[in-house]
């Protein structure tokens, strides 16, 4: 399966809205979507999670007079604090008012993340949150509805599948599917439900957990936190610089400029999941036009990423050793 199931002009980049409630001001968070959108991208990964939900109403303001030529999956298991201390509107008030003392903010948002309780999987659970997100994102339906860190037992719940189902023949989810991080999926696709379209998991080029997972051809797999290892290969670079300076006559690009790294980590990422969505979040509009223009330029082949690869490995100690060899869909992923 691949991400054409959300419809024939999904980019293959899709953008993590996981950020978005940094900016100082909402104007400024919807700036940063719209400005994705104008750069081709079409897939919007939310969580209810986000902000306490903040980051759906972000969302929502993006969407009006463009919904049908995006695609949104958000994600539910997440109990959020109840009454004033899950009011997205006063942790936002709090918030700016919070911003000129970062310790006090820091201490606000870490008893915040206390109280919010993962595990959220009864039908009851979800049918509750996917209303309340439809009318945070202000849409009459998702196109994808993700079971958030949810385990193999948790996704196997025959009423919760029941009751999602039903969704799906009412029209306010077109798929599902789950977004757990990679251990709990045991490596094995062919353990999640049929119903479970989608899997959408943490992969990166030293922990190529792609390649690991079996029985995938049915799913769409959206994969993200792809530029985990750039800091760690920058410092790689300037620890070992013979071995950089080698690995950089191997590929053809300069490990120590600071443009080549992240570019190398995009390009594996895509090539890696050439059938379904890599996402990435970012505020700055210069580090999104540089990603789509990364996307678009197929700047590095398999014959230039097979050495990076292997200065990964060398480097950092991949968990998958053996680099795959040169082909037109890599299976890892950066």
């Amino acid at each position: 399966m691949d991400r054409r199931i959300l419809g024939p002009s999904v980019f293959p980049l899709g953008f993590g809205c996981v950020q978005l409630t940094t900016q100082p001001r909402q104007s400024e968070a919807v700036a940063i979507l719209e400005r994705a959108f104008s750069l081709g991208i079409t897939h919007f990964d939310v969580a209810r999670a986000y902000g306490f939900g903040r980051a759906e109403g972000i969302l929502a303001q993006f969407l009006r007079g463009r919904r049908d030529r995006v695609t949104v999956a958000t994600k539910f298991g997440f109990q959020m604090p109840s009454g004033l201390a899950g009011d997205p509107r006063l942790i936002a008030v709090a918030k700016r008012l919070l911003g000129p003392f970062p310790a006090l903010l820091r201490r606000a948002q870490r008893r915040g993340s206390a109280m919010v309780k993962a595990g959220a999987f009864s039908p009851e659970a979800a049918i509750q949150s996917l209303e309340t997100s439809l009318r945070a994102l202000q849409t009459d339906y998702v196109d994808i509805l993700l079971l958030h860190e949810a385990t193999l037992a948790d996704a196997a719940s025959e009423a919760l599948l029941d009751a999602l189902q039903k969704q799906i023949t009412r029209g306010t989810v077109r798929h599902l599917g789950i977004a757990s991080a990679f251990p709990k999926l045991n490596a094995d696709a062919n353990r999640l439900a049929p119903a479970l379209e989608t899997v959408q998991f943490d992969d990166d080029s030293q922990n190529r957990n792609l390649a690991k997972l079996e029985h995938s051809d049915q799913h769409l797999l959206i994969t993200h936190s792809i530029f985990k290892p750039a800091a760690l290969l920058r410092d790689a670079v300037k620890a070992f610089p013979q071995t950089a300076r080698e690995s950089s006559q191997q590929i053809g690009a300069d490990l120590a400029d600071s443009n080549v790294i992240p570019s190398l980590l995009l390009h594996y990422a895509l090539r890696s999941n050439a059938n379904g969505i890599v996402l990435f979040s970012s505020t700055n509009p210069a580090h999104l036009e540089a990603n789509v223009r990364e996307a678009q330029s197929q700047r590095f082949d398999d014959l230039q990423l097979k050495p990076f690869l292997a200065f990964v490995d060398k480097i950092l100690g991949a968990t998958q050793t053996t680099a795959p060899p040169p082909s037109a869909t890599i299976q890892a992923k950066a």
